[in-house]
Formats: structure tokens, C-alpha cells, sequence
């Protein structure tokens, strides 16, 4: 029998991994405050080198705590895309803020091009906003990867049925 209160055999494989960081385009990035509370916000993000990147303007808190408690968290769901909602991928991360300009560059195109793939004037466009004296890039490196299928559980539940322990 399938149990609900034990889910954790559920998980994506790594190609379900990969092809959801490909069709998702947003994430919530979570910190810790200085006095220890969680915080989070969404993002747009591009996952690339086995990382999820992001970006944001260095006068933000989350940039501060981020260079103080880079123990972090990143949340991908299936939400939206193909793969549905009951697909979900949590990433401990550990991050480091990008300012150099190579980390910079590489960063805006490749964000440019993850969200105008098909229009590079859109891509010089945003590429160029971006640009900004105060821009940096957050590289949040997973150190574990907690991952959930929902559609695995469900065809468990109709091959086997459900318990509830």
C-alpha cells in the first residue's frame, strides 16, 4: 500500500529534474534574516552549470545576508509547465554573489536568451537593462537536492492503494 506519510521514494528521476529546471523559468530563493527568520522571493532564474543563477540589485537585504549566511534554499515547481504542479524540486544551496563583469556578461545573455528565446533584438534589449552599477548575480550552488513526483505517488496509489501510516 501507498502511504501518504511517507512520500520521499517519490522523487523525480534526472531527466524529469533537468527538463523541469528547462521549462520553468521562475523559483523562490529563501535566506535567513539576521535574526533568524526564513525570507523568500521569487525570481526568474536560468539553471546552468549544474547551479541556478539569478539577479538582483546589490542594495537589496537578501544580497547582505546572502555574503553573511550563504546557506540557502531554492524552490522550482512544476507549476505551469507541462510536467504540472505536483512536481517540485528543493535545492539546498550554497550562494555566492557574482559582480565581476565576465559573471556579469555570460549571465545577461544567457537570462536574455532563457526568456526571448526566439528574438535576439529582445535578447540585446534585455541584455542592455540589466546593465546596471549596481547589478549582481547570485550562483546558488545546490549542496542537496530533495525532489518530488506527485504522479509517482498517484499511480502507486491506484496500482496498490493508501494507507494512512
Amino acid at each position: 500500500m501507498a502511504s501518504l506519510e511517507e512520500v520521499s521514494e517519490y522523487t523525480l528521476d534526472a531527466a524529469d529534474r533537468e527538463r523541469l529546471f528547462a521549462l520553468q523559468r521562475v523559483c523562490s530563493v529563501c535566506w535567513t534574516t539576521a535574526d533568524g527568520w526564513p525570507v523568500g522571493v521569487t525570481h526568474r532564474y536560468v539553471w546552468a552549470r549544474e547551479r541556478i543563477w539569478v539577479t538582483t540589485s546589490s542594495q537589496r537585504h537578501r544580497v547582505t545576508a546572502l555574503r553573511r549566511r550563504p546557506q540557502s534554499c531554492v524552490i522550482v515547481s512544476g507549476d505551469g509547465t507541462e510536467l504540472g504542479p505536483d512536481r517540485t524540486i528543493t535545492l539546498k544551496t550554497t550562494c555566492t554573489v557574482h559582480e565581476d563583469r565576465p559573471t556579469l556578461e555570460w549571465f545577461y545573455a544567457a537570462f536574455a536568451k532563457a526568456l526571448h528565446p526566439d528574438n535576439e533584438a529582445g535578447q540585446r534589449g534585455l541584455a542592455a537593462m540589466l546593465d546596471t552599477p549596481r547589478r549582481v548575480v547570485l550562483e546558488l550552488e545546490p549542496v542537496k537536492i530533495i525532489s518530488y513526483d506527485g504522479m509517482k505517488l498517484a499511480q502507486a496509489i491506484a496500482r496498490e492503494g493508501v494507507t494512512d501510516s
